[in-house]
């Protein structure tokens, strides 16, 4: 489906910042983590990251099932070919980065047969065998993919902000709630 008017539609704009809510609060609780020691309040607050994570996997896959069947509005007309290139390409590896880190932290705790209990309410099923190398693997991928986000995550708000106070284009609008799209 296209879309004649500049902005997102709704459920793409409600995703795509539940999503980033979701993705602060992981890393959030993860730098917290790395600050306790062990016993029950570093146990809760990994639970929570787990359930977090978690989320945003079911969030990103909501939206990107929108984004498949819902094309994005165009880019304004002065955009240089770079920049929709560099854009699709940051779009396309947040999505992997976004679904790919809570499948390689699942994998990483699930490959060493812990529990992953979603917010206590139910427990995710075992989907990988019991693997000291496949858990080192996908933690590995997990720790170096966070690093990959940040900065992918800083160059998508750079270029954001970029197209609203310097190009003034009305680009961050389009994702902004409420806000309307320049013309």
């Amino acid at each position: 489906m296209s879309s004649a008017s500049p902005r997102y539609g709704l459920p793409a704009i409600v995703l795509h910042w539940a999503v980033a809510l979701g993705a602060l609060t992981a890393v959030a609780l993860a730098l917290y983590l790395d600050t306790l020691e062990l016993g029950d309040t570093k146990t809760l607050v990994l639970a929570t990251h787990k359930s977090v994570g978690l989320t945003v996997l079911a969030l990103m896959t909501l939206r990107l099932a929108w984004r498949l069947t819902h094309s994005a509005p165009p880019l304004p007309p002065s955009t240089p070919p770079w920049q929709r290139r560099a854009a699709g390409a940051t779009h396309g590896l947040l999505y992997v980065l976004m679904l790919g880190l809570p499948v390689t932290g699942y994998v990483s705790v699930a490959a060493r047969g812990r529990d992953t209990v979603v917010f206590g309410l139910f427990k995710m099923p075992d989907l990988v065998p019991l693997s000291r190398t496949l858990a080192n693997q996908a933690e590995t991928l997990h720790t170096n993919g966070q690093y990959v986000l940040y900065v992918l995550v800083g160059l998508h708000a750079a270029a954001a902000l970029y197209h609203h106070y310097v190009v003034r284009d009305g680009l961050l609008k389009r994702m902004w709630p409420g806000g309307s799209a320049a013309q």
